[in-house]
């Protein structure tokens, strides 16, 4: 059903207020915005910013992605950098309505609103020092663009400003054209990329220890904590796509491999993780996307003289009820996007199976358990 007119009109207005905004704004900066053209699979990311460290930055999110073949659509991302909030062009109005607040695992609180109309996202980071600062992200999903406004850039924790500020902006930028953020990591067969499964857990349930070490098994990586899925029309299937190839491992991770030694001397964050490629972990184990055949979810379990590691095959209607307990938010979000999750979801249901990992604490052989169920060598 079609928006009424003033609605549509209303929306043209914010637009163009805003295309004002940054061109007044981007006139009156002291130094030349800088542009560049990325891509984040099939999806052309023009970004401007007034910060050369920013654009380093978005040079090691979005450099691993090539040119496509065909590109199915294009968005424009701003990012501007200021010396105090007040000076952020772009405020949040008046008139707005909050669809949740969370606190992230940095324990900044992330404020996210709608506009009374239903045309605008904001992002709202709560400054929380030395790990960030204030943050405003406006996103016009429908209409391909975003600004995300950042106080005092420098003091920002790298990455906070990638896994966060950036990626959940450039992840809002690319639903209209079918892709999902899901918090989960996916790794392929080591012999088929076409054979992919997803990884899904609370935060702390072991999922990047699950994944590295199938990547140091010889499994195909694609993230270790976050993935994009979108809907494959042409091949009736369900794929899971890389956002990053960024992994974050905690210092108990360490011990399962002689391989992640070199991680011993990385600067840790306040949650005891240290951040590497997937590369470093294990070379040409990067992918970039693959259909998801399997649905796993890990729990840890005391050891014991009866707690032993096992894998149990789920039904279908458990496998759905798991992935809705993981993926769909209890928080308030529009009924149109609950309803085309679920959906996705279903999907999937559908084309994979789902397993439950039950494995002992101290048991390293969780990497084993996910490769035998990989169909093939």
């Amino acid at each position: 059903m079609s928006r009424p007119r003033h609605i549509l009109l209303y929306k043209n207005m914010l637009k163009d207020a805003l295309l004002d905004t940054l061109y007044t704004t981007t006139h009156a900066l002291t130094e030349p915005l800088l542009s560049k053209v990325y891509f984040f699979h099939d999806i052309c990311i023009t970004c401007q910013t007034n910060s050369a460290a920013i654009l380093a930055i978005l040079d090691t999110m979005l450099g691993i992605f090539s040119r496509p073949g065909k590109v199915q659509g294009e968005v424009t991302y701003f990012i501007l950098c200021y010396e105090r909030a007040a000076q952020f062009p772009v405020q949040l109005p008046a008139q707005r309505v909050r669809t949740e607040t969370m606190r992230l695992l940095t324990n900044t609180r992330l404020k996210c609103y709608r506009s009374a109309d239903d045309t605008t996202e904001y992002q709202s980071f709560v400054a929380l020092p030395p790990v960030n600062e204030t943050a405003l992200s406006v996103i016009y999903s429908t209409d391909g663009m975003a600004l995300t406004q950042l106080e005092m850039a420098d003091r920002y924790q790298a990455a906070f400003l990638r896994r966060y500020v950036l990626l959940l902006a450039l992840g809002q930028l690319m639903q209209p054209y079918g892709f999902e953020p899901c918090h989960a990591a996916s790794v392929t067969a080591p012999w088929d990329s076409e054979q992919g499964a997803l990884i899904l857990g609370a935060s702390g349930i072991g999922k990047t220890t699950l994944s590295i070490g199938c990547a140091l098994l010889g499994c195909g990586l694609l993230g270790d904590d976050l993935v994009m899925l979108r809907a494959d029309n042409a091949a009736a299937t369900i794929q899971a796509y890389a956002i990053s190839h960024e992994v974050a491992v905690r210092t108990p991770s360490l011990a399962i491999s002689e391989n992640l030694r070199f991680l011993q001397t990385y600067p840790v964050d306040e949650r005891d993780k240290r951040y590497c490629s997937i590369e470093q972990v294990q070379e040409g184990s990067g992918r970039m996307k693959t259909p998801v055949r399997l649905l796993l979810f890990p729990s840890l379990i005391e050891e014991g003289p009866s707690r032993v590691s096992r894998v149990v095959r789920l039904s279908k209607a458990s496998t759905l009820q798991a992935l809705i307990e993981q993926c769909l938010r209890k928080t308030h979000a529009q009924a149109e996007s609950q309803a085309h999750l679920f959906l996705l979801l279903s999907r999937m249901t559908e084309q994979a199976v789902g397993y439950r990992l039950e494995i002992a604490r101290n048991d390293n052989n969780g990497p084993h358990m996910v490769r035998s169920l990989f169909t093939g060598p």
